[in-house]
């Protein structure tokens, strides 16, 4: 039988492939980029270079977006697999031969709660079925010293001595409001045109949220509802009630929600990851804690 002679017009690159299923999952050129924190050519040159590697298209550009040509979607499974394999690699790295199983607890809010879910914590799972996994949900800080959880991811530094503490990214703040609202009460282009403006508050352990605090007490402003819950001031947005202010990637990624402007005056809000050394000796935590460490970069650059 008569073997194939065809090869790969030159070796593949990693990070090529890796701009390729930014692109997939983002269908656009500079969706894709923005979410791995590069700028637009560079995106466009990686793929470029991985289509020449592959002597083929990838995409189709269309009024919508960008397409997949046939072969790109026949290779994107490939890629996949190229990634999750990657990704177990780094995990076995991180993990360094030690057994990965146990209850792993993660203290967070609400709100970040939902971002660690869909940031992937679970796929750990996948590669390592006995791990097990607790997320606690409360605006309440909890003493890791003590052991009320393994691991903290907080939105304001720790005051307890002897943990071991991480900036994993900076988040910007913005107002959203649903469609409805803005189509009914109009879109503000300034801040100046606020005033007259519902608004939900943030209240109760959230009431000195600096971004709260300065929303409220913007002139002609209405305080329409307060809660110490941001999943709720931000359903309460979704439904048509109101101006609320959240981090720019939990706007860009609630269904319901269009983004109205950055409120420049607060700096971005670092998120912290806090872990007590000792705990941090067990291989599933160090994992879980790299894991969510990617999870919020990836946030921070979306």
């Amino acid at each position: 039988m008569q073997r194939s002679s065809a090869r790969l017009r030159q070796p593949l690159d990693w990070d090529d492939v890796r701009v390729f299923l930014a692109l997939v999952q983002t269908k656009s050129l500079a969706g894709g980029a923005r979410s791995l924190g590069m700028d637009r050519s560079t995106a466009s040159r990686r793929v470029q270079s991985l289509e020449r590697a592959l002597g083929t298209r990838l995409f189709v550009r269309t009024h919508e977006g960008l397409r997949l040509s046939a072969t790109g979607d026949r290779l994107r499974a490939h890629a996949e697999r190229m990634a999750s394999e990657l990704r177990s690699l780094e995990a076995a790295a991180v993990a360094g031969g030690e057994e990965v199983s146990g209850l792993v607890r993660i203290a967070t809010t609400e709100g970040m709660a939902s971002r660690l879910i869909e940031g992937g914590l679970l796929d750990l799972r996948s590669t390592y079925p006995d791990l097990e996994l607790e997320v606690l949900g409360s605006n309440r800080p909890v003493d890791l010293a003590r052991g009320e959880a393994d691991l903290a991811v907080r939105i304001t530094p720790t005051k307890e001595a002897g943990l071991k503490v991480r900036v994993v990214a900076k988040l910007g703040i913005s107002l959203f409001a649903s469609p409805g609202y803005l189509r009914e009460r109009g879109r503000p282009r300034s801040v100046a045109q606020l005033g007259g403006h519902d608004a939900l508050i943030p209240s109760g352990d959230l009431a000195s949220l600096p971004e709260g605090m300065w929303l409220a007490s913007r002139p002609g402003i209405r305080i329409a509802f307060r809660s110490s819950s941001m999943p709720a001031l931000v359903l309460a947005s979704v439904r048509n009630h109101g101006l609320c202010a959240i981090t720019r990637a939990w706007g860009d990624a609630t269904p319901g929600l269009e983004h109205v402007m950055p409120i420049e005056h607060i700096a971005p809000r670092p998120v912290w990851l806090v872990v007590h050394p000792d705990v941090a000796k067990r291989a599933a935590v160090r994992l879980v804690a790299d894991r969510i460490a990617d999870a919020f970069r990836a946030i921070a650059r979306a």
